[in-house]
C-alpha cells in the first residue's frame, strides 16, 4: 500500500463509496442538473437587468459617423448636468427583443432634435452600458422627444404642423 494514512479507501471505505455513488445515482444527477439550470437562469436574469433595456433623460448635443466606415454615435449630456453620455446607434438586426433596422432614421431624428431643440431634454431608450476601458457604449433604439423638436422641416411657404 502506497498511502496507508492518506488514502480514503484504506481508512474509510464508506467515503469512497459515497463519492462513487454521487456520480452513479440518477437522483443526484437530476439534482445537479436542476441546480445548474437554476444558476444559469439567475445569471441570465442578472445580465438582463444589468445590460437590458433602459432609458436616459438627456440633451442631444451632436452626432458623429456615417454608418459605413465610422459607426453612428449620438453625443448627449445628462439633463441638468454636464456629464456626457455617448450612445452607439447600430442596427441590432434580429437580436431579440429589439429587431432594430433603422439606425439611419434614428440618426436623422437625433440630428433634427439637436438642431431644433438643443436645450430640450429628451428620453433616449436603449440597452447596454458604458464601459470605457472596453470601448462599449449603450445602443440607442428610440428617442422620445416633443413633437416640435423631431418634426422634419416643411416645404417653403408651408407651416409645419
Amino acid at each position: 500500500m502506497i498511502c496507508p494514512r492518506v488514502c480514503p479507501s484504506t481508512t474509510h471505505p464508506e467515503i469512497l463509496y459515497f463519492i462513487v455513488s454521487l456520480t452513479t445515482e440518477p437522483e443526484m444527477k437530476q439534482k445537479a442538473i436542476t441546480v445548474s439550470v437554476v444558476i444559469v437562469v439567475i445569471v441570465l436574469a442578472f445580465l438582463w437587468l444589468l445590460w437590458g433595456p433602459d432609458s436616459w433623460k438627456v440633451q442631444i448635443t451632436g452626432m458623429t459617423g456615417d454608418g459605413r466606415t465610422v459607426q453612428y454615435r449620438i453625443e448627449t449630456v445628462y439633463a441638468d448636468t454636464s456629464d456626457t453620455l455617448v450612445f452607439r446607434n447600430a442596427d441590432a438586426g434580429f437580436l431579440l427583443p429589439y429587431f432594430k433596422f433603422d439606425s439611419a432614421d434614428l440618426q436623422a431624428k437625433a440630428s433634427r432634435i439637436s438642431r431644433n431643440c438643443p436645450q430640450t431634454p429628451v428620453k433616449v431608450h436603449g440597452y447596454g452600458m458604458r464601459i470605457q476601458f472596453l470601448d462599449m457604449f449603450p445602443n440607442a433604439t428610440s428617442i422620445d422627444a416633443p413633437e416640435n423638436c423631431s418634426e422634419a422641416p416643411g416645404k417653403e411657404g408651408e407651416s409645419a404642423s
